[in-house]
């Protein structure tokens, strides 16, 4: 359940890195007040699964040792 969780959170979380790229990219100049607003929405849904992602990793406790 906890990959399941990491692999959706990583997805969404690209996927609104894309966005806001394009935001930032092609309407930076265009934004209207309701415009930052949508862009600080989608910034904060981006932490959010960004959290999520980095607390659902698999952590490698034990160090590889070879023999």
């Amino acid at each position: 359940m906890k990959k399941i969780i990491f692999y959706i959170a990583l997805i969404i979380s690209i996927l609104l890195l894309v966005n806001i790229a394009n935001i930032l990219i092609s309407d930076l100049n265009r934004l209207t007040q309701y415009g930052y607003g949508f862009l600080s929405g989608k910034i904060l849904l981006f932490v959010f699964f960004g959290i999520i992602t980095f607390f659902t990793r698999k952590y490698n406790s034990e160090p590889k040792t070879e023999h």
